[in-house]
């Protein structure tokens, strides 16, 4: 009876099964049709306008044409690795991010490099904490740096261009920890002159005297120098 049994139930698989590809073959066939639509919906989005955030020196006009994107581009055919390319050409960009947000904006977060001193290495050039020389632009604000010198001479420089020199280095150590302390430190200072190895020497924004600064223990140096001129020079 047992052996009836099964014999009587096998003829209903084969039934089955024809009945699970009838139900799958249709559902195969909307999600085409549906990855088809989404696909042609999403190649029909245009950027309609572009999302610069972060830039505070850079005008945004300008950013905005360096990323060289048609407000009539195709939002999914631009590629986001060239516009970060072309971006990362402006020496005053550290970073960039760019992102696509629907439906139709194209998001550059900026993050720039901020000038720390200028030197003068044949011209007068800015640079920032990262020896990065940078050019001359039409900022958005005034930059009022302390003059970094006496580092000697410096060849085949350019902006973007990373300046390797120990002496430029050591002054740029020196800005950077006096704005950890206090930027009334940082600005108080006018000029850092490396003396080509010597004794460092500053001078001071207030009258322009020489102050012999010596070398190593900078932070506590700063803080005599700080607290001797607010209670004693002025």
């Amino acid at each position: 009876m047992e052996h009836d049994a099964m014999n009587h139930h096998e003829p209903q698989r084969p039934r089955s099964r024809r009945l699970g590809i009838w139900f799958v073959v249709p559902l195969v066939a909307v999600l085409i049709v549906v990855c088809i639509g989404s696909w042609e919906w999403r190649d029909s989005l245009k950027v309609q306008r572009i999302v610069i955030e972060g830039a505070r020196e850079l005008p945004a006009q300008q950013i905005a044409s360096l990323a060289g994107v048609s407000p009539a581009s195709s939002l999914y055919g631009v590629d986001l690795f060239a516009v970060r390319q072309r971006l990362l050409t402006q020496p005053f960009i550290r970073s960039v991010s760019v992102n696509r947000q629907f439906p139709g904006t194209l998001q550059l977060e900026i993050v720039e490099r901020v000038p720390i001193a200028a030197v003068n290495f044949g011209q007068i050039w800015s640079i920032d904490d990262e020896a990065v020389l940078l050019p001359h632009l039409q900022l958005q604000s005034k930059l009022d740096l302390p003059v970094i010198s006496g580092c000697g001479t410096v060849e085949n420089v350019k902006p973007g261009s990373v300046v390797v020199n120990a002496e430029l280095s050591t002054a740029i150590d020196l800005l950077q920890t006096a704005l950890r302390i206090d930027s009334a430190i940082y600005h108080f200072i006018s000029e850092v002159n490396m003396s080509n190895g010597g004794d460092i020497v500053l001078y001071s924004s207030d009258v322009g005297v020489p102050i012999i600064f010596g070398r190593g223990d900078v932070a506590r140096k700063l803080l005599t120098l700080q607290s001797f001129w607010n209670n004693f020079v002025k």
